[in-house]
């Protein structure tokens, strides 16, 4: 049974919605790079970039703008 379906990142910025990338959510995955995922959230791929430099909701060490989850933009250190 496929669990991924399509999906839409929006970020609101106090005053507005703006929809930054389309992407896919894996339902069924429970880990991410190693790390147990808990009961509110789901691993994503991110299919298309809208917004290149709209920060991420959730940033991490290595990704904290949308352009850095395109493989062509580096990521910084």
């Amino acid at each position: 049974m496929d669990d991924t379906y399509l999906c839409q990142l929006y970020i609101w910025d106090g005053t507005e919605k703006t929809l930054v990338d389309h992407g896919k959510v894996f339902g069924a995955a429970t880990v991410l790079h190693g790390m147990e995922l808990s009961k509110d959230e789901v691993k994503v791929t991110v299919e298309e970039v809208l917004m290149l430099f709209a920060l991420v909701p959730v940033p991490t060490d290595e990704v904290y703008t949308m352009a850095q989850d395109i493989p062509m933009f580096p990521r910084l250190a």
